[in-house]
């Protein structure tokens, strides 16, 4: 990272708030042009910020944004976390961050490694340790994978429901039959916004879950006794 940057105050404020994974941090001091790196160091040493921690924050700063969440009637279906690393994870590290996703996620999952590509997991939930832009990065991604088979499910029960609907009318006219098809409706209804009011609350736990590992990620990395 080019030591060359500065960095406006909007900026600075994000890059201590990352770096302390508070809330709220105390204003940055007015930077007219802007600070450097090193100078958003020196200001944050003055508070405990280790330097790293800030080096590490100002990095995350340059990655692309994750992709929109995939979407149903509204409803997020996707969840991504980019975690920025200083350097690549040694071996044990790797091991001691695969506990840490069998843990967190309550999945075995599968590890697979290609070079420096490293990967868990899970169904639709993979985790990646690789290269990025000349550092390198921890990449974490989940799809609801049976939001499709429960909405063509719904949509087969609406269909079947005006289906029927329509034999009945068209041969009896209205007829008790036609409760039969209202039934359908109403399940087919009832599969469709089950599947949409679940999606928040499971966005919600996958996001607090990649939060928890991003938090967990540089404790790891600092503390070779493996309590991260």
């Amino acid at each position: 990272m080019s030591d060359s940057r500065r960095y406006g105050e909007q900026e600075i404020a994000e890059i201590l708030r990352r770096a302390t994974e508070a809330e709220e941090v105390a204003s940055p001091p007015a930077a007219g042009t802007g600070l450097t790196l090193a100078q958003i160091q020196e200001v944050g040493g003055e508070v405990g910020i280790a330097a790293a921690r800030i080096e590490r924050a100002a990095r995350s700063l340059d990655l692309p944004e994750v992709s929109p969440p995939a979407r149903f009637l509204g409803a997020p279906r996707s969840v991504a976390r980019i975690v920025p690393l200083d350097r690549p994870l040694s071996d044990d590290e790797w091991m001691r961050l695969v506990v840490i996703l069998r843990e967190t996620f309550g999945a075995k999952g599968t590890v697979e490694a290609i070079g420096p590509l490293r990967t868990w997991y899970n169904g639709n939930l993979h985790v990646h340790v690789e290269p990025w832009e000349g550092g390198h990065r921890v990449r974490m991604s989940t799809f609801k994978g049976n939001v499709t088979e429960l909405t063509t499910m719904g949509a087969m029960f609406l269909l079947m429901a005006v289906f029927t609907a329509f034999i009945i009318y068209a041969k009896k006219g209205m007829d008790p039959g036609l409760i039969m098809s209202a039934l359908f409706g109403v399940l087919g209804l009832g599969v469709i916004g089950r599947t949409r009011l679940a999606l928040p609350a499971w966005a919600d736990r996958r996001a607090a879950q990649m939060e928890e590992i991003a938090e967990r990620i540089p404790r790891l990395m600092s503390d070779p006794s493996g309590n991260a």
